[in-house]
């Protein structure tokens, strides 16, 4: 028995702060969550007990009630949803069309092409922001405006700001969020696979965009779930760039900012006690990120394999 321990040793002891290091991550991770569920479902009487300080004794639905409204929550629920799903389905099949021609055909400066979407990835949006809110305050695609001013004595531009197309424009040209990211995601994908695919469909008679929507799509099942899963989140938690090109509220992060500046501002003239403003915030936290989170619950799985087949973490 004792030379049994002895061997099992340091297998017991390598397991034991596993899992001592599991439960302070997930402590760590699940915290935020914990905190804000609490605080969103407490009333006044279990903010100022000192007694309490995870399961409220009094719960109450108010502070979502309240924070629905102020929110507008079904209007910026719906447009995030749509500029989401929009924007993920034009940034996923453009730069999957990028990579696949930068993957599989050599051209002069095709080198150079993907070292600029490669770029993009370290450029932070903030350094050009100035430029895109710029260029969507006097949309002129490609010049023909101007050229159309020269005989009409007034250059041809439209105001794009508070629209859709200031981040699907971006999207279809293969600059939208992280799209430098998902080009290199796909130009690694359709570079592993064998050559033999293609010239059997070449054989059948496949042309090439025949060939890249029935054989290679289907066989990059795992980079497109990957990518569109990635795409959806930033979209949806996109703050930055929503705030710069929309002046009214427009998503779901933008409302919580604006609820913030709201409950700052009249926080002590609003709500019966200070101390609930806290209360609101948490629960305005908690429908941005819920969707999310249930999107999660039913697509783990999904997820965890298609980041394991793409080689995302390797």
């Amino acid at each position: 028995m004792t030379s049994l321990l002895k061997d099992k040793g340091p297998g017991l002891t390598v397991s034991f702060f596993k899992g001592v290091f599991l439960v302070c991550m997930c402590f760590v991770v699940l915290y935020p969550i914990l905190y804000m569920i609490s605080m969103a479902l407490r009333t006044s009487e279990d903010l100022h007990d000192p007694t309490v300080i995870w399961i409220p004794l009094h719960f109450t639905l108010e502070n979502f009630k309240d924070v629905f409204g102020l929110m507008d929550y079904p209007k910026v629920f719906m447009n995030t949803l749509l500029m989401s799903v929009l924007g993920t389905a034009l940034n996923v099949a453009v730069c999957a069309c990028t990579a696949y021609g930068l993957a599989r055909f050599k051209f002069r400066g095709s080198r150079l092409i993907f070292f600029l979407c490669i770029f993009t990835i370290i450029v932070p949006v903030q350094c050009i922001a100035t430029p895109l809110y710029l260029q969507f305050r006097n949309f002129d695609f490609l010049g023909l405006g101007s050229i159309i001013g020269l005989f009409t004595g007034k250059a041809l531009t439209v105001n794009l700001l508070n629209t859709y197309g200031t981040m699907l424009i971006p999207a279809a040209f293969g600059q939208g969020l992280r799209s430098g990211l998902f080009i290199y995601i796909f130009q690694q994908f359709f570079r592993g696979l064998p050559r033999e695919l293609e010239d059997a469909a070449n054989v059948d008679g496949c042309s090439i965009p025949k060939t890249f929507i029935s054989v290679m799509i289907p066989n990059a099942k795992a980079a497109i779930v990957s990518c569109v899963l990635f795409s959806f989140v930033w979209y949806w938690n996109d703050y930055y760039t929503t705030n710069l090109f929309f002046t009214d509220v427009f998503s779901l992060n933008g409302a919580l900012a604006a609820l913030t500046d709201t409950l700052r501002s009249n926080g002590l003239n609003s709500w019966e006690d200070p101390y609930l403003v806290v209360t609101r915030m948490q629960a305005g936290c908690l429908l941005v990120i819920t969707p999310m989170l249930v999107v999660y619950m039913f697509l783990q799985r999904l997820f965890t394999e298609s980041i394991d087949k793409t080689g995302i973490v390797g």
